[in-house]
């Protein structure tokens, strides 16, 4: 009698795919370039900046918003989430927020971003949000919506360096692709923002991006301007 082989078996060794939170997907959308905040119309002091040639080249704008991330309103942004998202009472944290504002446009700037966001998340996520300034904000429609913070704050500071990126390209001859490099180059600091502002507070709210804040005061009396910050 004549047996065939035995059988083999075999086994598919490719790792198993990673499921992909719906979660993330929320986030990607609320901080979207398409999301109706109005980013678009706001420059947060990056025209005088270029304006006053302080901003140039690529080189030059990595540079500073590397600043902005690290010593300057982006961190700052970081903790008001932080602590808007584990605040009983985000107002509270809204008040603080507005009176660590460095100018009267960055203000105007994330009051009127805080309250095209809370409409919009209002409307279609159903949920009762009072309006905030953009980072307090974009912290408790996290919580709300049961979104980990911690990927929360690192997409909302690419989001953050993305959105000045485009309006560094409207605003110099900054190209696409330079623009692109620059906000590859910035992922390890917006990494690094997110991880150091995890156990921050409100003692540890500073700004030493001062380039960047005398730029935004200065905006108010730019003439002529395409920017509403």
């Amino acid at each position: 009698m004549v047996t065939g082989a035995p059988m083999r078996t075999i086994t598919d060794t490719r790792p198993m795919p990673t499921p992909i939170d719906a979660h993330l997907l929320t986030l990607t959308q609320w901080l979207s370039p398409a999301f109706p905040v109005g980013a678009f119309a706001y420059s947060h002091g990056l025209e005088t900046a270029i304006n006053e040639g302080w901003i140039a080249d690529a080189t030059s704008l990595e540079d500073w918003l590397r600043d902005c991330l690290s010593d300057g309103s982006g961190r700052a942004d970081a903790i008001w989430m932080r602590l808007a998202y584990a605040a009983d009472d985000p107002l509270e944290m809204d008040a603080k927020a507005r009176s660590f504002a460095t100018a009267q446009e960055r203000l105007r700037e994330a009051e009127r971003q805080g309250a095209a966001f809370v409409a919009t998340v209002n409307a279609v996520w159903g949920l009762a949000l009072p309006d905030m300034l953009l980072p307090v904000s974009v912290g408790r429609a996290a919580r709300l919506a049961e979104l980990d913070i911690d990927t929360t704050a690192v997409l909302y500071l690419q989001a953050f360096v993305a959105n000045l990126t485009s309006s560094a390209i409207r605003l110099s001859p900054i190209g696409q692709t330079a623009g692109q490099r620059v906000i590859l180059n910035l992922q390890p600091f917006c990494l690094q923002v997110a991880e150091d502002t995890r156990n921050a507070d409100t003692t540890d709210v500073f700004g030493n991006a001062f380039f960047s804040d005398i730029s935004a005061m200065a905006h108010e009396t730019l003439e002529p301007r395409l920017f509403q910050s």
